[in-house]
Protein backbone atom coordinates (compact mmCIF):
# COMPACT_ATOMS: atom_id res chain seq x y z
CA UNK A 1 0.00 0.00 0.00
CA UNK A 2 1.28 3.58 -0.56
CA UNK A 3 0.17 6.66 0.04
CA UNK A 4 1.59 10.67 -1.27
CA UNK A 5 3.58 12.13 1.27
CA UNK A 6 4.00 15.50 1.84
CA UNK A 7 6.87 16.18 0.02
CA UNK A 8 5.90 14.34 -3.00
CA UNK A 9 2.69 16.40 -2.99
CA UNK A 10 5.00 19.75 -2.40
CA UNK A 11 6.75 18.16 -5.35
CA UNK A 12 3.69 18.00 -7.98
CA UNK A 13 2.28 21.18 -6.67
CA UNK A 14 5.22 22.81 -7.66
CA UNK A 15 5.82 20.95 -10.89
CA UNK A 16 1.86 22.04 -11.71
CA UNK A 17 2.95 25.52 -10.87
CA UNK A 18 5.75 25.60 -12.97
CA UNK A 19 3.34 24.30 -15.94
CA UNK A 20 1.16 26.91 -15.51
CA UNK A 21 3.09 30.24 -14.73
CA UNK A 22 3.73 32.11 -17.91
CA UNK A 23 6.86 33.28 -16.89
CA UNK A 24 9.45 30.56 -15.89
CA UNK A 25 12.33 32.49 -14.03
CA UNK A 26 11.05 35.68 -13.01
CA UNK A 27 12.94 37.32 -10.87
CA UNK A 28 12.95 40.98 -9.89
CA UNK A 29 14.68 43.81 -11.39
CA UNK A 30 18.32 44.60 -9.91
CA UNK A 31 18.12 48.25 -7.83
CA UNK A 32 20.46 50.02 -9.90
CA UNK A 33 21.51 53.63 -9.72
CA UNK A 34 22.59 55.17 -12.83
CA UNK A 35 25.23 57.13 -13.22
CA UNK A 36 23.19 60.21 -14.98
CA UNK A 37 20.51 60.09 -12.18
CA UNK A 38 17.83 58.83 -14.58
CA UNK A 39 14.72 56.75 -13.17
CA UNK A 40 12.35 54.86 -15.05
CA UNK A 41 8.61 53.67 -13.62
CA UNK A 42 8.64 50.05 -15.05
CA UNK A 43 11.72 47.04 -15.63
CA UNK A 44 11.35 44.00 -17.12
CA UNK A 45 13.61 41.20 -16.68
CA UNK A 46 14.73 39.76 -20.19
CA UNK A 47 14.15 36.33 -21.25
CA UNK A 48 17.53 35.77 -22.29
CA UNK A 49 21.41 36.99 -22.01
CA UNK A 50 20.84 37.81 -18.51
CA UNK A 51 19.66 41.37 -19.11
CA UNK A 52 17.16 44.02 -18.13
CA UNK A 53 14.86 47.03 -19.81
CA UNK A 54 14.13 50.17 -17.48
CA UNK A 55 11.70 52.13 -19.25
CA UNK A 56 8.97 55.02 -18.79
CA UNK A 57 6.10 55.83 -21.10
CA UNK A 58 4.83 58.97 -22.07
CA UNK A 59 1.42 58.55 -23.28
CA UNK A 60 0.83 62.33 -23.49
CA UNK A 61 3.22 62.05 -26.66
CA UNK A 62 3.84 58.70 -27.19
CA UNK A 63 7.33 58.92 -26.23
CA UNK A 64 9.48 55.73 -25.02
CA UNK A 65 12.30 56.35 -22.53
CA UNK A 66 14.08 53.10 -21.99
CA UNK A 67 17.62 51.75 -20.33
CA UNK A 68 19.04 49.05 -21.33
CA UNK A 69 21.44 46.73 -19.55
CA UNK A 70 23.44 43.97 -20.40
CA UNK A 71 27.24 42.86 -20.09
CA UNK A 72 28.58 42.18 -23.83
CA UNK A 73 29.92 38.55 -24.79
CA UNK A 74 33.38 39.64 -24.46
CA UNK A 75 35.29 42.63 -22.82
CA UNK A 76 34.86 45.45 -25.48
CA UNK A 77 32.27 44.12 -27.60
CA UNK A 78 29.04 45.64 -27.95
CA UNK A 79 25.23 45.15 -26.68
CA UNK A 80 21.77 46.10 -28.85
CA UNK A 81 18.14 47.07 -28.36
CA UNK A 82 15.73 47.48 -31.10
CA UNK A 83 12.00 47.93 -31.78
CA UNK A 84 10.64 46.22 -34.96
CA UNK A 85 7.52 48.10 -36.36
CA UNK A 86 6.97 46.02 -38.89
CA UNK A 87 7.73 42.34 -37.31
CA UNK A 88 9.01 40.48 -34.68
CA UNK A 89 12.50 39.70 -35.40
CA UNK A 90 15.37 40.97 -36.84
CA UNK A 91 14.62 42.35 -40.22
CA UNK A 92 13.06 45.45 -39.99
CA UNK A 93 14.17 46.25 -36.28
CA UNK A 94 15.32 49.99 -35.39
CA UNK A 95 18.49 49.09 -33.35
CA UNK A 96 20.40 51.11 -30.92
CA UNK A 97 24.09 49.88 -30.04
CA UNK A 98 26.40 50.61 -27.15
CA UNK A 99 30.34 50.03 -27.48
CA UNK A 100 33.41 51.51 -26.04
CA UNK A 101 35.80 53.39 -28.03
CA UNK A 102 38.95 52.83 -27.71
CA UNK A 103 39.87 54.97 -25.22
CA UNK A 104 37.05 53.23 -22.76
CA UNK A 105 34.59 55.67 -24.06
CA UNK A 106 30.74 54.28 -24.05
CA UNK A 107 29.17 55.80 -27.67
CA UNK A 108 25.97 54.79 -29.15
CA UNK A 109 25.72 53.59 -32.93
CA UNK A 110 21.82 53.44 -34.80
CA UNK A 111 21.78 50.79 -37.05
CA UNK A 112 18.14 50.34 -39.78
CA UNK A 113 17.94 46.68 -41.07
CA UNK A 114 15.97 46.90 -43.84
CA UNK A 115 16.15 43.02 -44.57
CA UNK A 116 18.46 40.24 -43.42
CA UNK A 117 21.15 41.31 -46.22
CA UNK A 118 20.91 45.21 -45.58
CA UNK A 119 22.36 46.60 -42.34
CA UNK A 120 22.44 50.47 -42.44
CA UNK A 121 23.74 53.06 -39.97
CA UNK A 122 22.07 56.25 -39.70
CA UNK A 123 18.35 57.47 -39.06
CA UNK A 124 15.96 55.32 -37.55
CA UNK A 125 12.06 54.48 -38.95
CA UNK A 126 11.18 56.85 -35.95
CA UNK A 127 12.06 59.94 -34.11
CA UNK A 128 14.55 58.99 -31.27
CA UNK A 129 16.75 61.73 -29.12
CA UNK A 130 18.51 61.78 -25.64
CA UNK A 131 21.08 59.14 -26.77
CA UNK A 132 23.73 58.13 -24.13
CA UNK A 133 25.79 55.33 -23.10
CA UNK A 134 27.40 54.31 -19.73
CA UNK A 135 30.23 52.19 -18.78
CA UNK A 136 29.74 50.42 -15.03
CA UNK A 137 31.29 47.36 -13.77
CA UNK A 138 31.26 45.28 -16.80
CA UNK A 139 28.01 46.17 -17.89
CA UNK A 140 26.96 48.50 -21.11
CA UNK A 141 23.66 50.65 -20.48
CA UNK A 142 21.61 52.27 -23.56
CA UNK A 143 19.79 55.36 -22.54
CA UNK A 144 17.31 56.66 -24.85
CA UNK A 145 13.81 57.60 -25.75
CA UNK A 146 12.11 56.90 -28.88
CA UNK A 147 9.07 57.89 -30.57
CA UNK A 148 6.20 55.20 -30.53
CA UNK A 149 2.83 54.71 -32.59
CA UNK A 150 0.38 56.97 -30.74
CA UNK A 151 -1.87 54.64 -28.77
CA UNK A 152 0.24 51.48 -29.26
CA UNK A 153 0.11 48.82 -26.06
CA UNK A 154 3.24 46.72 -26.91
CA UNK A 155 6.02 47.27 -29.45
CA UNK A 156 8.26 44.54 -30.49
CA UNK A 157 11.59 44.77 -29.01
CA UNK A 158 14.97 42.82 -29.86
CA UNK A 159 17.90 42.50 -27.86
CA UNK A 160 21.74 41.45 -28.61
CA UNK A 161 25.29 41.19 -27.60
CA UNK A 162 28.33 40.86 -29.20
CA UNK A 163 31.48 40.05 -29.00
CA UNK A 164 33.44 43.21 -30.35
CA UNK A 165 34.06 45.96 -33.18
CA UNK A 166 35.91 45.71 -36.31
CA UNK A 167 38.61 47.84 -36.21
CA UNK A 168 38.96 48.31 -39.65
CA UNK A 169 35.58 48.70 -41.21
CA UNK A 170 33.71 49.93 -37.53
CA UNK A 171 31.15 46.51 -38.33
CA UNK A 172 29.96 44.46 -35.14
CA UNK A 173 31.58 41.41 -34.96
CA UNK A 174 29.00 38.52 -35.17
CA UNK A 175 27.33 37.51 -32.20
CA UNK A 176 27.31 34.13 -30.83
CA UNK A 177 24.51 31.59 -31.87
CA UNK A 178 23.37 29.61 -28.42
CA UNK A 179 20.13 29.28 -27.20
CA UNK A 180 20.05 32.48 -25.29
CA UNK A 181 21.13 34.83 -28.45
CA UNK A 182 18.47 33.18 -30.44
CA UNK A 183 15.79 33.99 -27.90
CA UNK A 184 16.59 37.09 -27.16
CA UNK A 185 13.45 38.75 -28.53
CA UNK A 186 9.66 39.46 -27.61
CA UNK A 187 7.24 41.97 -26.76
CA UNK A 188 7.26 45.01 -24.62
CA UNK A 189 3.81 46.24 -22.89
CA UNK A 190 3.48 50.05 -22.48
CA UNK A 191 0.87 49.63 -20.63
CA UNK A 192 2.40 47.72 -17.78
CA UNK A 193 2.89 49.38 -14.26
CA UNK A 194 5.59 47.98 -11.67
CA UNK A 195 7.77 45.06 -12.58
CA UNK A 196 6.76 42.40 -15.29
CA UNK A 197 8.65 39.61 -17.54
CA UNK A 198 9.28 39.35 -20.64
CA UNK A 199 9.68 36.41 -22.26
CA UNK A 200 11.33 35.26 -25.60
CA UNK A 201 9.31 34.33 -28.81
CA UNK A 202 10.06 31.15 -30.88
CA UNK A 203 12.22 31.67 -33.86
CA UNK A 204 15.87 32.72 -35.40
CA UNK A 205 16.82 36.25 -34.94
CA UNK A 206 19.36 38.00 -36.57
CA UNK A 207 23.24 37.08 -37.04
CA UNK A 208 25.46 40.45 -37.62
CA UNK A 209 28.03 39.77 -39.56
CA UNK A 210 31.11 41.61 -40.39
CA UNK A 211 30.51 44.25 -43.64
CA UNK A 212 27.34 45.48 -42.49
CA UNK A 213 25.39 42.25 -43.71
CA UNK A 214 23.31 39.95 -41.89
CA UNK A 215 22.17 36.46 -42.14
CA UNK A 216 19.25 34.39 -40.51
CA UNK A 217 20.23 31.95 -38.20
CA UNK A 218 19.50 28.15 -38.85
CA UNK A 219 18.64 27.05 -35.53
CA UNK A 220 15.07 27.51 -33.87
CA UNK A 221 15.13 29.50 -30.58
CA UNK A 222 15.28 27.74 -26.97
CA UNK A 223 14.40 28.55 -24.05
CA UNK A 224 16.76 29.49 -21.18
CA UNK A 225 18.49 26.42 -20.32
CA UNK A 226 18.59 26.53 -16.65
CA UNK A 227 14.26 26.43 -16.95
CA UNK A 228 14.51 23.56 -19.02
CA UNK A 229 17.17 22.23 -15.98
CA UNK A 230 14.90 23.09 -13.46
CA UNK A 231 12.21 21.38 -15.28
CA UNK A 232 13.59 18.24 -15.98
CA UNK A 233 15.55 17.84 -12.32
CA UNK A 234 11.51 18.23 -10.39
CA UNK A 235 10.60 15.68 -12.83
CA UNK A 236 13.15 13.66 -12.41
CA UNK A 237 13.08 13.83 -8.69
CA UNK A 238 9.47 13.62 -8.30
CA UNK A 239 9.80 9.76 -10.33
CA UNK A 240 12.73 9.11 -7.91
CA UNK A 241 10.22 9.53 -4.95
CA UNK A 242 7.72 7.68 -6.73
CA UNK A 243 9.82 4.59 -6.96
CA UNK A 244 11.65 4.62 -4.03
CA UNK A 245 10.96 2.09 -1.29
CA UNK A 246 11.24 4.21 1.35
CA UNK A 247 8.03 6.31 -0.39
CA UNK A 248 5.77 3.49 0.65
CA UNK A 249 3.85 3.39 3.77
CA UNK A 250 5.38 0.80 6.57
CA UNK A 251 4.82 -1.06 9.26
CA UNK A 252 6.27 1.25 11.43
CA UNK A 253 4.18 4.41 10.78
CA UNK A 254 0.63 1.90 11.86
CA UNK A 255 -1.27 2.02 14.96
CA UNK A 256 -4.00 0.61 16.76
CA UNK A 257 -7.41 1.34 18.28
CA UNK A 258 -7.12 -1.34 21.19
CA UNK A 259 -3.28 0.76 21.87
CA UNK A 260 -1.61 -2.30 21.94
CA UNK A 261 1.85 -2.55 21.22
CA UNK A 262 4.65 -4.73 19.67
CA UNK A 263 8.40 -5.41 19.96
CA UNK A 264 8.43 -6.04 15.68
CA UNK A 265 7.15 -5.69 12.79
CA UNK A 266 7.92 -6.17 8.80
CA UNK A 267 6.06 -5.41 5.85
CA UNK A 268 5.32 -8.57 3.93
CA UNK A 269 6.50 -8.66 0.00
CA UNK A 270 3.49 -9.39 -1.78
CA UNK A 271 -0.75 -8.03 -1.23
CA UNK A 272 -0.23 -5.20 0.65
CA UNK A 273 0.23 -6.85 3.69
CA UNK A 274 1.98 -5.95 7.28
CA UNK A 275 3.12 -7.98 10.43
CA UNK A 276 3.26 -6.93 13.73
CA UNK A 277 4.76 -9.22 16.36
CA UNK A 278 5.86 -9.39 20.00
CA UNK A 279 7.49 -12.74 21.34
CA UNK A 280 7.33 -13.83 25.29
CA UNK A 281 9.91 -16.44 25.87
CA UNK A 282 9.30 -17.09 29.31
CA UNK A 283 6.08 -18.88 28.09
CA UNK A 284 6.88 -19.32 24.72
CA UNK A 285 3.67 -16.92 22.90
CA UNK A 286 3.57 -15.11 20.03
CA UNK A 287 1.64 -12.48 19.99
CA UNK A 288 0.69 -11.01 16.00
CA UNK A 289 -0.94 -8.46 13.88
CA UNK A 290 -1.82 -9.23 10.48
CA UNK A 291 -2.60 -6.37 8.58
CA UNK A 292 -4.13 -6.31 4.73
CA UNK A 293 -7.38 -5.24 2.01
CA UNK A 294 -9.19 -7.61 1.45
CA UNK A 295 -9.61 -8.35 -1.91
CA UNK A 296 -12.92 -6.77 -1.96
CA UNK A 297 -15.22 -4.97 0.68
CA UNK A 298 -17.18 -8.14 2.07
CA UNK A 299 -13.69 -9.89 1.46
CA UNK A 300 -11.48 -11.69 3.94
CA UNK A 301 -8.09 -11.98 5.13
CA UNK A 302 -6.08 -14.51 6.66
CA UNK A 303 -2.65 -15.31 8.23
CA UNK A 304 -1.30 -18.68 9.02
CA UNK A 305 1.31 -20.66 10.54
CA UNK A 306 2.49 -24.11 9.11
CA UNK A 307 3.90 -26.26 11.17
CA UNK A 308 5.07 -29.51 8.46
CA UNK A 309 5.46 -27.21 5.52
CA UNK A 310 6.15 -23.60 3.19
CA UNK A 311 2.93 -23.29 1.27
CA UNK A 312 -1.15 -23.86 2.07
CA UNK A 313 -1.53 -27.28 2.82
CA UNK A 314 -0.48 -27.67 6.21
CA UNK A 315 -1.48 -24.20 7.61
CA UNK A 316 -3.12 -23.42 10.52
CA UNK A 317 -5.28 -20.63 9.63
CA UNK A 318 -7.14 -17.76 11.12
CA UNK A 319 -9.14 -15.49 8.73
CA UNK A 320 -10.72 -12.36 9.43
CA UNK A 321 -14.03 -11.00 7.88
CA UNK A 322 -16.80 -8.78 8.52
CA UNK A 323 -20.40 -10.46 8.67
CA UNK A 324 -23.60 -8.89 7.39
CA UNK A 325 -24.10 -6.91 10.79
CA UNK A 326 -20.81 -5.42 9.84
CA UNK A 327 -19.22 -6.78 13.26
CA UNK A 328 -15.63 -8.15 12.86
CA UNK A 329 -15.40 -11.76 13.35
CA UNK A 330 -12.17 -14.32 13.32
CA UNK A 331 -12.45 -17.97 12.65
CA UNK A 332 -10.05 -20.93 12.64
CA UNK A 333 -9.34 -23.08 10.04
CA UNK A 334 -6.97 -26.43 9.70
CA UNK A 335 -6.50 -26.75 5.76
CA UNK A 336 -5.47 -30.10 5.41
CA UNK A 337 -5.28 -29.88 1.27
CA UNK A 338 -6.24 -27.81 -1.54
CA UNK A 339 -9.77 -28.86 -1.90
CA UNK A 340 -12.59 -27.69 -0.58
CA UNK A 341 -13.54 -30.39 1.82
CA UNK A 342 -9.97 -30.29 3.09
CA UNK A 343 -10.38 -26.41 4.74
CA UNK A 344 -12.04 -27.35 7.83
CA UNK A 345 -13.30 -25.10 10.84
CA UNK A 346 -12.07 -25.70 14.05
CA UNK A 347 -9.12 -25.97 16.48
CA UNK A 348 -5.67 -25.49 15.76
CA UNK A 349 -2.85 -27.55 16.31
CA UNK A 350 -1.55 -25.25 18.44
CA UNK A 351 -3.47 -23.57 21.24
CA UNK A 352 -4.36 -19.56 20.18
CA UNK A 353 -6.25 -16.93 22.16
CA UNK A 354 -7.36 -13.15 22.15
CA UNK A 355 -8.77 -13.60 18.66
CA UNK A 356 -9.91 -10.33 17.45
CA UNK A 357 -10.68 -8.30 13.84
CA UNK A 358 -10.78 -4.93 13.71
CA UNK A 359 -11.42 -2.43 10.15
CA UNK A 360 -9.94 1.02 9.51
CA UNK A 361 -11.04 2.44 6.31
CA UNK A 362 -10.33 -0.06 3.62
CA UNK A 363 -8.15 -2.74 5.82
CA UNK A 364 -8.48 -5.20 8.46
CA UNK A 365 -6.44 -6.25 11.04
CA UNK A 366 -6.46 -9.56 12.49
CA UNK A 367 -4.99 -10.16 16.12
CA UNK A 368 -4.33 -13.09 18.16
CA UNK A 369 -2.10 -14.92 20.65
CA UNK A 370 -0.66 -18.55 20.36
CA UNK A 371 1.98 -20.68 21.28
CA UNK A 372 4.82 -20.89 19.45
CA UNK A 373 7.96 -22.85 20.80
CA UNK A 374 10.33 -22.66 18.24
CA UNK A 375 12.48 -19.43 17.16
CA UNK A 376 11.27 -19.46 13.21
CA UNK A 377 8.01 -20.53 11.82
CA UNK A 378 6.78 -21.06 8.41
CA UNK A 379 4.13 -18.45 7.84
CA UNK A 380 1.18 -17.54 4.74
CA UNK A 381 -0.99 -15.34 4.30
CA UNK A 382 -3.80 -14.14 1.94
CA UNK A 383 -6.62 -12.12 0.62
CA UNK A 384 -10.19 -13.34 -0.83
CA UNK A 385 -13.29 -11.70 -2.06
CA UNK A 386 -16.03 -12.54 -0.36
CA UNK A 387 -17.47 -15.26 2.51
CA UNK A 388 -20.51 -17.32 2.50
CA UNK A 389 -23.40 -16.67 4.92
CA UNK A 390 -21.96 -19.49 6.90
CA UNK A 391 -18.72 -17.69 7.62
CA UNK A 392 -16.76 -19.99 4.77
CA UNK A 393 -14.50 -18.45 2.62
CA UNK A 394 -14.27 -17.73 -1.16
CA UNK A 395 -11.45 -18.98 -3.26
CA UNK A 396 -8.98 -16.39 -3.62
CA UNK A 397 -7.30 -15.31 -7.18
CA UNK A 398 -4.47 -17.26 -8.32
CA UNK A 399 -2.07 -14.15 -8.92
CA UNK A 400 1.27 -13.62 -8.88
CA UNK A 401 1.30 -11.81 -5.44
CA UNK A 402 -1.07 -14.92 -4.38
CA UNK A 403 0.85 -17.51 -5.36
CA UNK A 404 3.82 -15.87 -3.55
CA UNK A 405 2.35 -15.08 0.02
CA UNK A 406 4.43 -17.25 2.29
CA UNK A 407 7.73 -16.98 4.08
CA UNK A 408 9.78 -17.40 7.19
CA UNK A 409 9.33 -15.45 10.47
CA UNK A 410 12.31 -15.12 12.76
CA UNK A 411 10.43 -14.67 16.22
CA UNK A 412 13.55 -14.43 18.70
CA UNK A 413 17.32 -13.21 18.89
CA UNK A 414 18.81 -10.94 17.09
CA UNK A 415 17.52 -11.52 13.59
CA UNK A 416 14.27 -11.31 14.55
CA UNK A 417 12.24 -8.81 12.17
CA UNK A 418 15.69 -8.85 9.92
CA UNK A 419 14.54 -10.76 6.61
CA UNK A 420 11.56 -11.62 8.52
CA UNK A 421 9.86 -12.82 5.50
CA UNK A 422 11.27 -14.33 2.38
CA UNK A 423 10.03 -15.93 -0.61
CA UNK A 424 9.51 -13.09 -2.64
CA UNK A 425 9.63 -13.30 -6.64
CA UNK A 426 12.22 -11.35 -8.30
CA UNK A 427 9.49 -11.66 -11.23
CA UNK A 428 6.75 -10.31 -8.71
CA UNK A 429 9.30 -7.31 -8.20
CA UNK A 430 10.14 -7.17 -12.25
CA UNK A 431 6.35 -6.42 -12.10
CA UNK A 432 5.99 -3.76 -9.30
CA UNK A 433 8.69 -1.77 -11.12
CA UNK A 434 7.34 -2.26 -14.80
CA UNK A 435 3.79 -1.28 -13.31
CA UNK A 436 5.26 2.14 -11.65
CA UNK A 437 7.35 2.99 -14.64
CA UNK A 438 4.56 2.78 -16.83
CA UNK A 439 2.01 4.41 -14.60
CA UNK A 440 4.47 7.32 -13.92
CA UNK A 441 5.35 7.76 -17.95
CA UNK A 442 1.94 6.64 -20.27
CA UNK A 443 -0.28 6.99 -17.17
CA UNK A 444 1.09 10.75 -16.13
CA UNK A 445 3.99 12.32 -17.89
CA UNK A 446 2.46 12.01 -21.19
CA UNK A 447 -0.86 13.67 -20.58
CA UNK A 448 0.55 16.20 -18.43
CA UNK A 449 2.86 16.89 -21.53
CA UNK A 450 -0.33 16.84 -23.31
CA UNK A 451 -2.48 19.60 -21.60
CA UNK A 452 0.56 21.56 -21.75
CA UNK A 453 0.39 21.72 -25.27
CA UNK A 454 -3.27 21.90 -25.94
CA UNK A 455 -3.62 25.14 -23.27
CA UNK A 456 -0.59 26.99 -22.51
CA UNK A 457 0.50 28.03 -26.49
CA UNK A 458 -2.54 30.26 -26.15
CA UNK A 459 -1.12 32.65 -24.37
CA UNK A 460 1.68 34.88 -25.65
CA UNK A 461 3.64 35.30 -22.42
CA UNK A 462 4.04 31.21 -22.15
CA UNK A 463 5.75 31.27 -25.29
CA UNK A 464 8.07 29.40 -26.47
CA UNK A 465 8.21 28.21 -22.77
CA UNK A 466 5.21 25.85 -23.58
CA UNK A 467 6.91 24.54 -26.34
CA UNK A 468 9.99 23.53 -24.08
CA UNK A 469 8.63 22.59 -21.38
CA UNK A 470 6.10 19.68 -23.36
CA UNK A 471 9.10 18.88 -24.92
CA UNK A 472 10.68 18.13 -21.84
CA UNK A 473 7.65 16.43 -20.32
CA UNK A 474 7.18 14.22 -23.32
CA UNK A 475 10.99 12.92 -23.86
CA UNK A 476 10.95 12.09 -19.89
CA UNK A 477 7.98 10.22 -20.47
CA UNK A 478 9.39 8.33 -23.26
CA UNK A 479 12.63 7.89 -21.72
CA UNK A 480 10.92 6.29 -18.43
CA UNK A 481 8.51 4.62 -21.03
CA UNK A 482 10.78 3.15 -22.81
CA UNK A 483 12.22 1.24 -19.59
CA UNK A 484 9.15 -0.18 -18.20
CA UNK A 485 8.20 -1.11 -21.72
CA UNK A 486 11.87 -2.96 -21.69
CA UNK A 487 10.82 -4.60 -18.56
CA UNK A 488 7.68 -5.82 -20.15
CA UNK A 489 9.10 -7.63 -22.33
CA UNK A 490 11.62 -9.22 -20.23
CA UNK A 491 8.76 -10.49 -18.05
CA UNK A 492 7.88 -13.60 -20.59
CA UNK A 493 5.44 -13.41 -23.26
CA UNK A 494 2.44 -15.77 -23.60
CA UNK A 495 0.45 -14.07 -20.90
CA UNK A 496 -1.84 -10.78 -20.68
CA UNK A 497 -1.69 -10.38 -24.50
CA UNK A 498 -4.08 -7.89 -24.49
CA UNK A 499 -1.90 -5.66 -22.22
CA UNK A 500 1.38 -6.76 -24.04
CA UNK A 501 0.22 -5.98 -27.14
CA UNK A 502 -1.47 -2.11 -26.14
CA UNK A 503 1.98 -1.77 -24.54
CA UNK A 504 4.00 -2.83 -27.74
CA UNK A 505 1.64 -0.58 -29.82
CA UNK A 506 2.23 2.62 -27.24
CA UNK A 507 6.01 2.09 -27.45
CA UNK A 508 5.74 2.27 -31.53
CA UNK A 509 3.24 5.38 -31.77
CA UNK A 510 5.57 6.96 -29.26
CA UNK A 511 8.70 6.20 -31.15
CA UNK A 512 7.18 7.55 -34.23
CA UNK A 513 6.24 10.32 -32.13
CA UNK A 514 9.50 11.18 -31.06
CA UNK A 515 10.20 11.60 -34.54
CA UNK A 516 7.92 14.50 -34.49
CA UNK A 517 10.60 17.19 -32.89
CA UNK A 518 12.98 16.52 -35.70
CA UNK A 519 10.23 16.66 -38.70
CA UNK A 520 8.47 19.77 -37.57
CA UNK A 521 7.75 22.58 -40.43
CA UNK A 522 7.77 25.98 -40.37
CA UNK A 523 4.28 27.32 -39.14
CA UNK A 524 3.83 28.83 -42.69
CA UNK A 525 5.19 25.50 -44.60
CA UNK A 526 2.90 24.10 -46.60
CA UNK A 527 2.83 20.98 -44.84
CA UNK A 528 2.29 22.18 -41.11
CA UNK A 529 -1.10 21.02 -41.99
CA UNK A 530 -0.24 17.32 -42.65
CA UNK A 531 2.41 16.95 -39.42
CA UNK A 532 -0.48 18.67 -37.25
CA UNK A 533 -2.61 16.11 -38.42
CA UNK A 534 -0.32 12.93 -37.98
CA UNK A 535 1.20 14.86 -34.89
CA UNK A 536 -1.78 15.72 -32.78
CA UNK A 537 -3.87 12.18 -34.39
CA UNK A 538 -1.00 10.00 -32.52
CA UNK A 539 -0.64 12.09 -29.65
CA UNK A 540 -4.17 11.72 -28.68
CA UNK A 541 -4.33 7.55 -29.72
CA UNK A 542 -0.99 7.71 -27.19
CA UNK A 543 -3.19 9.17 -24.03
CA UNK A 544 -5.84 6.76 -24.54
CA UNK A 545 -4.13 3.91 -25.05
CA UNK A 546 -2.01 4.77 -22.05
CA UNK A 547 -5.16 5.33 -19.46
CA UNK A 548 -6.47 1.84 -20.88
CA UNK A 549 -3.07 0.18 -20.67
CA UNK A 550 -2.73 1.40 -17.18
CA UNK A 551 -6.14 0.01 -15.56
CA UNK A 552 -5.29 -2.85 -16.97
CA UNK A 553 -1.83 -3.47 -15.45
CA UNK A 554 -3.24 -2.49 -12.22
CA UNK A 555 -6.04 -5.28 -13.02
CA UNK A 556 -3.14 -7.67 -13.56
CA UNK A 557 -0.92 -6.83 -10.84
CA UNK A 558 -3.61 -6.50 -8.33
CA UNK A 559 -2.33 -4.30 -5.69
CA UNK A 560 -4.08 -2.32 -2.59
CA UNK A 561 -7.15 -0.23 -3.68
CA UNK A 562 -5.04 2.93 -2.28
CA UNK A 563 -2.86 2.42 -5.60
CA UNK A 564 -6.25 2.38 -7.99
CA UNK A 565 -8.08 5.24 -6.10
CA UNK A 566 -4.69 7.51 -6.49
CA UNK A 567 -4.18 6.70 -10.34
CA UNK A 568 -8.14 7.62 -10.53
CA UNK A 569 -7.49 10.91 -8.47
CA UNK A 570 -4.45 11.84 -10.46
CA UNK A 571 -6.34 11.39 -13.85
CA UNK A 572 -9.38 13.27 -12.19
CA UNK A 573 -7.24 16.44 -11.28
CA UNK A 574 -5.47 16.30 -14.60
CA UNK A 575 -9.32 16.24 -16.03
CA UNK A 576 -10.55 19.15 -13.87
CA UNK A 577 -7.52 21.42 -15.19
CA UNK A 578 -8.04 20.31 -18.43
CA UNK A 579 -12.36 21.32 -18.60
CA UNK A 580 -11.29 24.37 -16.45
CA UNK A 581 -8.18 25.90 -19.23
CA UNK A 582 -10.60 24.67 -22.30
CA UNK A 583 -13.39 26.83 -21.03
CA UNK A 584 -10.56 29.61 -20.34
CA UNK A 585 -8.91 29.20 -23.43
CA UNK A 586 -11.67 29.34 -25.58
CA UNK A 587 -12.53 32.24 -23.73
CA UNK A 588 -9.28 34.03 -24.98
CA UNK A 589 -9.48 33.08 -28.12
CA UNK A 590 -12.94 34.30 -28.80
CA UNK A 591 -12.09 37.60 -27.42
CA UNK A 592 -8.90 37.53 -29.32
CA UNK A 593 -11.05 36.82 -32.84
CA UNK A 594 -13.85 39.58 -31.94
CA UNK A 595 -10.97 42.22 -31.60
CA UNK A 596 -9.40 41.76 -34.23
CA UNK A 597 -12.65 41.63 -36.14
CA UNK A 598 -13.20 44.76 -35.16
CA UNK A 599 -9.95 46.77 -36.37
CA UNK A 600 -10.40 48.44 -39.60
Amino acid sequence: MASFSPLLLFLLVSLSALLISPSQAATACPSTKFKNNKVFANCTVLSALDSHLYYSYNASNSSLAVAFVAAPSKPGGWIAWAINPTGTKMSGAQAIVAYTKEDGTPTIKTLNITSYTILTPGKLAFDFWDTSAELNNGNLTIFATVKVPEKAETVNQVWQVGPGINKTTGYLERHEFGPQNLAAYGPLSLVANGTNTTSGKSGAPLRIGDGGHVAMASSSSSSSVANYLNIAALISLTVILLISPAHSLTCTSQSFTNKKLYSQCADLPTLSSYLHWSYDTANSTLAVVFVAPPAKPAGWIAWAINPTGTGMEGAQTLVAYKTASGAMAVKTFNISGYTGDSIVPGKLDFEVWDTAAEASGDVFRLFAKMKVKTGQVNHVWQVGPSVSNAGFPAKHAFEEGNLQAKGTLTVTGTNAGVGATTGADPKMKNRNIHGILNAVSWGFLFPLGIIIARYMRVFPSADPAWFYLHVSCQLSAYAIGVAGWATGLKLGRGEYMNHRNIGITLFAFATVQMFALFLRPAKDHKYRLFWNIYHHSIGYAILILSIVNVFKGLDILNPAKQWKSTYIIILAVLGGIAVLLEAVTWIVVLKRRSSESTKP
